[in-house]
């Protein structure tokens, strides 16, 4: 006969808790970081992992994750207080001499190299759009007309420069702009381009080439650029450059490199005026 043992649960909680564990914490000092002046205040992004350090007199400094000196920029004098966005946008600045709370918004400005990407309007325009796009996105095909606006808009004030940032999701978008470089390199991306996003929701292998054909490319030579792996070195390119640059879906739109957010044509009118400005 089998005997069952019972132990009440307050014995197995004793014995548990008589285990012990033994840990120690070990404490490295990776850098060191000269600031010039008293810190006051620190505060870090969580979208990043920036750092922004109040320094006394209003300087403010920010430090990427690993303590690299990213930007710098002064304050008013009698802020004593500093807290950040989540992502890192927004700086809040307490000022104790005059009782009040500052709103600073930040906007990064990013280096957006042309190279051979396809662009509309003047080369010598103040301001610079650069779309980072992807043909099977409905999202940015809605955006064609916006853009068409804003160019007639601004016809001597502007050029548009547009990069590929085909997601992973739309299985035919990365052929598409494939397609869309072979037509530039017989100079007609614009029209290839348009009929690409007027049929974004259809596009397959054949439909790519029968786009391809209907703008009158030399399909002898479109199928030999599509085949050329610098075609998709570009595209590599453009997608790294993207993500460098804060891409995380498409259309983004930067204006002469600042990401705008508010893609409608009164958004682009009032960032465009802004920089001519």
């Amino acid at each position: 006969m089998t005997r069952r043992v019972r132990v009440p649960l307050l014995i197995l909680g004793l014995i548990l808790a008589a285990v012990s564990v033994c840990a120690e914490m070990q404490i490295d000092l990776s850098k060191r970081q000269a600031l010039g002046k008293t810190p006051l205040d620190i505060a870090q992004s969580v979208s990043d992992g920036r750092l922004f350090v109040l320094l006394e007199g209003g300087a403010i400094q920010i430090f990427s994750a690993d303590g690299q000196l990213l930007e710098r920029f002064q304050a008013d004098e009698d802020v004593t207080s500093l807290e950040v966005s989540p992502d890192g946008k927004r700086v809040y600045l307490g000022n104790a001499k005059s009782n009040e709370l500052q709103f600073i918004d930040l906007s990064i400005i990013y280096v957006l190299p042309v190279n051979n990407s396809a662009t509309k309007g003047p080369a010598n325009a103040p301001v610079t759009i650069t779309v980072f796009d992807d043909f099977e996105c409905p999202y940015c095909a809605r955006l064609v007309p916006t853009l068409n606006q804003v160019v007639a808009a601004y016809p001597t004030q502007v050029r548009v420069v547009y990069k590929h940032f085909p997601l992973n999701m739309h299985k035919s978008a990365r052929l598409a702009a494939v397609a869309s470089i072979a037509a530039r390199n017989q100079g007609k991306f614009w029209p290839l381009h348009d009929q690409l996003f007027a049929n974004y929701n259809k596009l397959n292998d054949g439909k790519i080439r029968e786009l391809a054909e209907s703008i009158g490319l030399d399909m002898d030579r479109f199928d030999k650029d599509i085949a050329d792996p610098a075609v998709q070195q570009e595209i590599a390119a453009d997608l790294q450059l993207g993500t460098a640059s804060g891409v995380r879906g498409t259309p983004s739109v930067y204006i002469n490199g600042a990401q705008l957010k508010d893609s409608s044509l009164g958004g682009f009118r009032r960032a465009i005026d802004a920089e001519l400005k």
